[in-house]
């Protein structure tokens, strides 16, 4: 199930000096440690906070991803913190239960000011729920510290303050709980994505890409499981689990008397659920390279017209679909966690960040960037946009890590582009997410090799 094998004994060396002392997870489970010297302890503190905007904190209505206007809830929004340390560095993880950010850039920048926590240490991410408020336009600091007195500010702002000293919080509180714990990570498969570009048929016979289900597409079906475990008590701490999945379920949903309600969608589904069964435990869900993958059901449904073969576009308003994919993904995470076979004690961390150039389409450089955040011997490469699958999956293959994750959404400096990036199949012919900044031919190649180039760096 892993990706691939160790490109080199150079490269496994190193890993070794990054993770030497393995221990079986049912030792880690059972609080024992190892007889071995380490060279690094791995410490981890997690903590969650509600973001959840109401009727009681004043924030509904409030507009949300897609140009809908959210106005009530379904299930409560999260932030949520994981802080690790090896003796030497921190790192922060950072998940807000959002479409994108909040405002990467300034949300990012001072929480590294509030926690002392370098900017390139912080891996700020969102699950990407569309049934959420979003900020994603550049702001200014009175965006945050406004006048509470002042009638002017709106909804989304009082949110955007919510999620501000809400994330504070939770980074305050990881930091102050940091503990040893063993760390391992575990695959399974879960068949609740599919490529969401499908072709339909024009008037004249001829046909066209859009938002729909594409079961022949191109969908890795991997889902990875990290657990965090306790050394002292021997229970977990934290889980990270990554798949490729839209968090479309509940968007435009009709759930509310055929109004739009809040929710965290399947991601927060797991994670709710995860907690709900690990008392103490903090989950977090990492959106794998979903760029062009929707679960295979939601709130909206695409299918060809009977009579003309075009997209028709429905709406429903459902939440049993949430809690049936989100049990069904839920299971295939226990499965992946169930898989865990060893666990270590013994991980350096490791950051890196840079960037590389292809062709525009306007004939200059088109940028992009990757951040690299390695603990022990996984690797997660997070994208500040939403990269296809494909392209994704290609780049953790020729890592030279064999546990690489790929993670979009991972936004924190000003100039990132955070919009889709496509496949050249997309990007000629067009469809959902199509990206007509950069020629075709280049990206997939270019990502591939950044990735390559900073998980090895973070490595020495």
């Amino acid at each position: 199930m892993k990706m691939k094998q160790i490109l080199s004994v150079g490269l496994a060396a190193a890993m070794l000096l990054a993770s030497s002392v393995m221990v079986s997870a049912a030792e880690a489970q059972g609080g024992g440690q190892s007889s071995q010297q380490t060279d690094y302890e791995l410490q981890v503190g997690a903590a969650v906070r509600d973001i959840t905007p109401t009727e009681e904190n004043g924030m509904l209505p409030i507009a949300a991803v897609g140009r809908t206007t959210a106005e009530g809830v379904i299930d409560p929004l999260h932030t949520r913190v994981i802080a690790l340390n090896d003796g030497e560095n921190t790192a922060l993880i950072v998940s807000n239960e959002t479409g994108k950010g909040p405002y990467g850039p300034l949300f990012a920048q001072e929480l590294s000011d509030h926690t002392g926590v370098p900017l390139e240490n912080i891996f700020y991410t969102a699950t990407h729920a569309h049934a959420t408020p979003e900020i994603t336009s550049e702001i200014d600091m009175s965006y945050i510290t406004f006048d509470e007195d002042n009638e002017e500010v709106d909804n989304l702002q009082k949110w955007g303050r919510l999620v501000y000293d809400q994330m504070m919080d939770a980074a305050d509180e990881a930091i102050a709980n940091l503990e040893p714990v063993t760390m391992g990570i575990g695959y399974s498969d879960s068949y609740i994505n599919v490529n969401r570009n499908a072709k339909y048929t024009n008037a004249d016979g001829t046909y066209y890409w859009a938002q729909g289900y594409d079961f022949e597409g191109f969908s890795d079906k991997t889902l990875a499981a990290i657990r965090f475990t306790s050394i002292e008590t021997g229970n977990p701490v934290a889980f990270i689990f990554n798949y490729a999945v839209h968090g479309v379920v509940m968007y435009a949903n009709q759930v509310l008397d055929g109004k739009t309600g809040i929710s965290s969608d399947i991601g927060g589904y797991v994670c709710n659920a995860l907690e709900d069964q690990n008392e103490g435990a903090v989950a977090m869900f990492l959106m794998g390279a979903a760029g062009d993958q929707n679960p295979i059901f939601g709130n909206e449904i695409f299918t060809p017209s009977i009579e003309t073969g075009e997209k028709e576009t429905t709406n429903q308003g459902s939440v049993e679909v949430l809690e049936w994919l989100g049990k069904m993904l839920y299971f295939d995470t226990k499965e992946a966690i169930k898989n865990i076979d060893t666990e270590t004690g013994n991980a350096s961390l490791g950051f890196e960040y840079g960037t590389t150039a292809i062709p525009a389409s306007d004939g200059g450089d088109y940028e992009v960037a990757l951040q690299v955040l390695r603990i022990g011997s996984v690797a997660l490469v997070g994208f500040p946009g939403e990269m296809f699958n494909e392209i994704g999956v290609n780049a953790i293959e020729e890592s030279p890590v064999e546990d690489t994750l790929w993670v979009n959404l991972v936004w924190s400096h000003e100039g990132q582009s955070t919009g889709y990036h496509s496949t050249d199949l997309i990007t000629v012919e067009g469809g959902q997410g199509r990206n007509k900044n950069y020629l075709p031919g280049y990206l997939l190649d270019a990502v591939t090799e950044l990735t390559n180039e900073l998980v090895a760096k973070s490595i020495y």
